[in-house]
């Protein structure tokens, strides 16, 4: 007899690690009915209590029995190598028909490592919801983060179909988009977007930090460098776990990426100006075609996504308290809405100075508001 999964709305959640991921997922679960109960666990209490007060949980406990016993999904939020420990501690606990999930950004590892743990009646969908913020800790938990991301998700074969689909409605729930891929193809295709952007931007500012002048660049410092170096500001534990676990495919983007620096210096040192500007216009060709989901892109727009409520005038209202403060808003965008609950719109600003004065005016005036 078939399987049937009848999930959402889940009768426990087990979210074991209540940081900005683990805690953001609560809190949209909690507050758009998918789920029962929320559990949380830590290793330390004091992160559980926070997480209760900020809404992202209902119950915590210390004790990962507690938490794990009757979960029908249990979601690891921790630094991906520390997954594989954190599940074996779980394996008692388990109930038969269970659905284990994570959110850590390399899949084939926990593809590997977790379905070899697993018993037979416990099944596996990996998960990488591609959002966040260069903030950490359940402080900057934010349901808002789910708001149009996309969020990969990679089945292990052994996942009944109606799991898959119980999922991918969870994903669409949160007002985000489900992409569905293999985990080796997330994991190549991550590591050119992702993994590659932050590690070269880890060296930039090396190179930067490792000159004599440093308060001096510190100061000069101007928004190409903001911009290209903010991803460096990221967790060292989780992207050091991220890294390690996704070497290969980042090894030989790391390789690629040396033959067009020596590409450029070659360029540089023999004064081709020809063969410079062909490499420039290269890539500007190819990174002006890159989509905003689904839109041209728009280059030097600083954005802000903000969830408003179904009533009348909303969205006007937004326009006018930005406005009366001489803030100019660049683009318009809406994203995601729910008949009589509203939903979320895309802000653009031309320079980042308007994005975080419009980002602090709407947090002030308790809107909902994140920085894309």
């Amino acid at each position: 007899m078939e399987e049937r999964c009848k999930f959402p709305p889940f009768n426990k959640v087990a979210l074991l690690g209540t940081g900005l991921m683990g805690g953001s997922l609560g809190m949209a679960v909690r507050e758009r009915g998918l789920a029962r109960q929320v559990w949380g666990y830590n290793r330390s209490i004091s992160p559980l209590e926070e997480a209760r007060e900020k809404g992202a949980v209902d119950h915590y406990s210390g004790e990962i029995r507690e938490v794990v016993e009757g979960a029908d999904l249990v979601v690891l939020s921790v630094p991906v190598r520390h997954c594989p420990g954190l599940l074996s501690s779980c394996l008692p606990y388990l109930s038969p028909g269970a659905l284990v999930t994570d959110l850590g950004s390399t899949k084939s590892y926990l593809m590997e490592s977790i379905t070899s743990l697993l018993p037979g009646n416990v099944y596996y969908i990996g998960g990488h919801p591609m959002t966040g913020s260069e903030e950490s800790g359940i402080k900057a938990a934010d349901p808002a983060i789910w708001e149009n991301a996309v969020y990969v998700l990679t089945p292990s074969n052994q996942a009944p179909a109606p799991y898959v689909e119980g999922m991918k409605k969870l994903v669409e729930e949160l007002g985000a988009q489900p992409v569905f891929l293999s985990p080796g193809e997330h994991d190549r295709t991550v590591a050119l977007t992702s993994h590659l952007p932050h590690l070269v931007a880890v060296a930039l500012v090396k190179v930067a930090a490792g000159e004599e002048n440093r308060q001096l660049i510190k100061s000069l410092a101007a928004g190409g460098f903001r911009d290209t170096t903010r991803v460096a500001m990221g967790n060292p534990e989780m992207w050091k776990d991220i890294c390690i676990t996704n070497r290969e495919a980042i090894v030989e983007g790391l390789q690629r990426i040396s033959v067009e620096i020596e590409r450029l210096r070659d360029c540089l040192q023999e004064e081709k100006e020809n063969g410079l500007e062909k490499n420039l216009q290269e890539a500007r060709d190819y990174r002006s075609e890159i989509p905003y989901r689904g839109r041209s892109m728009f280059p030097e727009i600083f954005e802000v996504v903000v969830m408003v409520k179904d009533t009348p005038g909303a969205i006007g209202k937004v326009a006018t308290v930005l406005g009366e403060k001489g803030i100019n808003i660049a683009e318009i965008e809406i994203l995601h809405v729910r008949e009589e609950e509203g939903g979320s719109m895309r802000l653009g600003f031309r320079d980042i100075e308007q994005r975080d004065r419009a980002l602090a005016l709407l947090r002030e005036r308790e809107y909902r508001a994140h920085r894309r």
